[in-house]
């Protein structure tokens, strides 16, 4: 399985590489922050991470809400708990990469990484009262964009607060 990830992540960067190589040609001062933003090593994986974390979200939500015919704001907590399970496994795992040297210091960092979630859960709650309980927008469109704005306020939160390099 990790040889596979090497392998795909190889054929990712040399896209890329070639992509910001087109952007540089094209508006040199623009490709050079582009290449910059990619050797960002962290926060390549971190967006990485977020999109996989999103697609759980977003998958649950139309799982509970269609399958399972729970209202729009219900299946928004169910996915809700599920996303931010497997985005603290993945954020620890393969962005951040810390690690714990006992379980209570384990249990405080999962529970701050919990405890930030739930401020974008608030958030998130009342974009999609906002958006699709008051102003009748599609639901599954508005999870999508909500969903894209909670990871960047979760990128600072993570960084800031929860994975901090000892």
């Amino acid at each position: 399985m990790e040889k596979i990830g090497k392998t795909l992540w190889h054929g990712i960067d040399v896209l890329a590489r070639a992509v910001i190589g087109l952007i540089s040609k094209i508006a040199p001062g623009v490709g050079k922050k582009c290449l910059e933003l990619w050797e960002n090593e962290e926060l390549v994986s971190y967006l990485f991470v977020g999109v996989a974390t999103t697609v759980v979200n977003y998958v649950v939500y139309v799982l509970v809400t269609r399958l399972g015919h729970m209202t729009y704001m219900a299946g928004t907590w169910v996915a809700w708990v599920c996303a931010v399970a497997f985005g603290y496994w993945a954020n620890k795992t393969f962005v951040f990469k810390t690690h714990c040297d006992s379980v209570p210091a384990l249990v405080k960092e999962c529970a701050s990484f919990f405890a930030m979630r739930l401020v974008s859960l608030g958030m998130e709650t009342f974009l999609m009262w906002l958006t699709v309980g008051v102003l009748h927008w599609p639901d599954l469109v508005m999870k999508i964009v909500i969903n894209f704005v909670v990871i960047v306020l979760n990128y600072l939160f993570s960084k800031l607060f929860i994975f901090r390099k000892k």
